[in-house]
């Protein structure tokens, strides 16, 4: 009887989702509730008017003055009904497009050093210039990402788990400049 629940168990164990144990990032793990994020992040604040992703995932804190590759961040910690479900660090300020580049390719090259070549990247020109690099790291997804906004520039880093039994976000599809068509994924990926 005793053997059999201990395999019954290890049986469990196996089969268990592992994205509860994924770090997603500096302490932050896939799950935590907003009390166990604020204990990681003791100056972390709940935002006046958070934002909201496209799963319906909600900010529930902010975190100021986060550096990363010689820029200023701000993470935002996103909560759905399973905690903690994504990391977001968003460049302060919408730099010029030139600042942004520079940025989004400090911070690549940092994770490049530190991960290796991206699982993925991508970079069209058309209608508007966005690039993405994407790392996997300890089962989690890392991605950078630049997106022109008329002469200014958006510069994210998503730290994001997806369960294991979840499928993969839509992806659109978009000519680029040069009549090729490349993928285009969303901005809260």
């Amino acid at each position: 009887m005793g053997k059999m629940i201990c395999a019954v168990l290890l049986g469990l164990c196996l089969h268990a989702p592992h994205a509860g144990a994924q770090v997603l990032w500096e302490g932050a793990s896939y799950g935590m509730s907003p009390a166990q994020v604020q204990q990681r992040f003791p100056r972390a604040q709940m935002p006046e008017v958070p934002d909201k992703l496209a799963g319906g995932e909600v900010e529930g804190l902010r975190l100021a003055d986060v550096r990363m590759a010689g820029h200023a961040f701000t993470a935002s910690f996103f909560f759905g009904h399973d905690g903690l479900m994504q990391v977001m660090l968003g460049l302060d300020g919408m730099p010029a497009q030139a600042d942004g580049m520079r940025a989004f390719e400090a911070v690549a090259g940092e994770l490049g050093a530190a991960h290796g070549k991206p699982h993925s990247s991508e970079w069209t020109h058309a209608p508007f210039q966005r690039r993405t690099a994407q790392w996997m790291v300890d089962g989690a997804t890392v991605k950078v990402f630049y997106m022109d906004v008329g002469t200014a520039s958006i510069v994210n880093v998503i730290h994001q788990a997806r369960a294991p039994d979840a499928p993969p976000g839509p992806r659109l599809r978009t000519p680029t400049g040069s009549g090729r068509t490349g993928e285009a994924g969303r901005r809260g990926e």
